[in-house]
């Protein structure tokens, strides 16, 4: 896998295909660098030891095919660390290479201070632009700061149905819009132990969840029945309409 060419860190260093390299290998638990919560280790578990042979090309060999490999790779929890870095840094005092650059943090605000530098204009000039990030300890204040108008925009797919009809009725003059999300709302057992072991009473625990129920319950109808990927329409590689119309009789 190729790497984009002049691309450097916040701090000046150049990224690098040993940046990628470090990352998976503590992601996967390989390296003695830990992350204080590391919840996406499983989707890691088909990858090999990841290799560096030149400064900007990754090899990342699978131990099986896996087509949405890619998939998982393009999300938006799929960050590459700096390896320069240690992860307890990165809590207090991140970096990355995009635009925004991290100035300061503050509890007593409930923000966060970024500073965004843009490249305009046949000359280059540099823009510089100040910006507050807000963060809530609860969903319930963060939707009330809304309301209240105590910021201009909050994070996408953040709402469920309920608080979204809420949030139209008090703030009329907000631009809302309801969006497809693959959100599973999935059974989850301990494998190891019996009888959940066998993989036949796991698939018939899960086949016997009412999930027409838990549509017109949680998202109030507007949402679908679906498997590990979103289905159609929306999702190009999900589960199948007929074997859909199976679960919604069943």
């Amino acid at each position: 896998m190729p790497l984009r060419q002049g691309v450097s860190w916040h701090d000046g260093k150049p990224f690098m295909a040993k940046d990628v390299q470090c990352t998976f290998d503590m992601l996967t638990g390989k390296s003695s660098e830990k992350l204080r919560v590391n919840p996406r280790k499983s989707w890691w578990r088909n990858l090999e030891a990841v290799h560096h042979q030149w400064r900007l090309r990754s090899h990342l060999p699978l131990k099986r095919p896996q087509p949405t490999f890619l998939t998982a790779l393009a999300g938006g929890y799929s960050p590459i660390y700096p390896c320069h870095i240690k992860p307890r840094d990165m809590r207090q005092r991140p970096i990355g290479t995009g635009p925004f650059k991290f100035v300061s943090n503050s509890s007593r605000t409930n923000g966060s201070r970024w500073r965004e530098t843009r490249i305009t204009g046949k000359r280059a000039g540099l823009i510089s632009m100040a910006s507050s990030i807000r963060s809530y300890a609860t969903q319930s204040t963060a939707t009330l700061a809304f309301v209240a108008g105590k910021f201009d925009m909050t994070f996408l797919y953040s709402l469920e149905v309920p608080l979204l009809r809420d949030v139209k009725s008090q703030m009329p003059q907000a631009i809302c819009e309801l969006v497809p999300l693959g959100i599973s709302r999935s059974l989850i057992v301990n494998r190891d132990v019996p009888p959940f072991d066998n993989p036949d009473l796991r698939q018939a625990m899960a086949l016997s969840l009412d999930r027409v129920a838990f549509i017109n319950i949680i998202t109030e109808g507007q949402g679908d029945i679906g498997g590990a990927m979103q289905p159609p329409p929306e999702g190009l590689w999900g589960m199948p309409p007929e074997m859909r119309a199976m679960q919604e009789i069943g």
